[in-house]
């Protein structure tokens, strides 16, 4: 009998034991719970003052809530970051013509402005006005292309003939701005299956990027290479350095931080996002001396 009483005992002191520390480790957990919620910005976790396996093993199971939250959270900070940077960017791309705008017709309001001065300030309200409606139009395109539900009319292209016609549309150009431009094309014709409208959009983005960039030369080469149609749209690197290549197709990017090139950075973002809907691959890199944006599509 004084055995089974002493045993007795000693379960009753071992269970309060393990009571008293289960209950002190919540209330470690718990205030160490209160200290994480008031600042997560800390990135902190949960430590275990016990070597109960299962308490151990329920603080992990925490730990691991509280990792995914802080991911979400700092995808949710970057995104808001990002934001607020494309809302200050297309409020400057906005701005900039319309206050130009705004200033011509205060011009042309004034009484002591000729009446050859007021065609000229029309005539300049034009352009600007042709800017704008520009952005807006790019503005609207990116988030139209960007959803699940855009149309494209899948049909066979040939590639050489539509590259010639889309570089002899930007010739006169080329040729005003002193750049020499290179064409090589496979003798065989080849075709590519994408929405023929949208090819000619992607042609002519790359086209003008090359218009606004290159220097001294500007070549467009083709071949087919494993089963690949391969256009590669080449011009001159200038300062181009390989840390932009991470950031070229980027919403909003563009060379010029002043903003000024009457551009809204969104010409390659385009180009990639329609590219990629249509199955097809782009890059974009660096060789010797040449700045590279390169097209891949599988050929039927």
């Amino acid at each position: 009998m004084l055995y089974l009483c002493i045993s007795l005992f000693l379960i009753v002191v071992i269970l309060s034991a393990r009571l008293y520390f289960i209950r002190k480790a919540i209330a470690t957990t718990s205030t160490q719970m209160e200290e994480i919620e008031l600042h997560p910005e800390l990135n902190r976790q949960l430590k275990a003052f016990t070597t109960d396996s299962k308490v151990e093993g329920l603080l992990k199971k925490i730990n691991d809530i509280y990792d995914a939250r802080q991911e979400e959270r700092i995808v949710y900070q970057r995104r808001e970051t990002q934001i607020r940077r494309e809302i200050e960017n297309i409020s400057h791309d906005l701005r900039t013509p319309l206050t130009s705008i705004l200033g011509y017709v205060d011009l042309i309001q004034d009484e002591e402005t000729t009446e050859t001065e007021r065609v000229e300030y029309l005539s300049i309200i034009y352009k600007r006005a042709k800017i704008l409606q520009g952005f807006i139009q790019d503005f609207y395109e990116i988030s139209r292309i960007e959803g699940d539900n855009y149309p494209f009319l899948l049909d066979s292209i040939p590639v050489q003939s539509t590259l010639r016609e889309a570089v002899v549309t930007y010739y006169h150009e080329f040729e005003k701005n002193n750049i020499q431009v290179t064409v090589e094309l496979e003798e065989t014709q080849s075709f590519l299956i994408a929405d023929k409208i949208q090819f000619n959009r992607i042609l002519n983005n790359l086209i003008q990027n090359a218009l606004k960039y290159a220097q001294r030369q500007f070549i467009i080469k083709q071949i087919t290479l494993e089963g690949y149609c391969i256009l590669q749209f080449m011009n001159d690197k200038n300062t181009m350095t390989e840390e932009e290549l991470n950031v070229i197709f980027e919403r909003f990017y563009t060379r010029d931080q002043s903003r000024n090139n009457q551009s809204t950075g969104l010409g390659l973002t385009i180009t990639k996002v329609l590219v990629e809907k249509m199955k097809g691959q782009i890059e974009a890199k660096i060789e010797k001396d040449l700045f590279i944006i390169e097209l891949r599509w599988f050929v039927p």
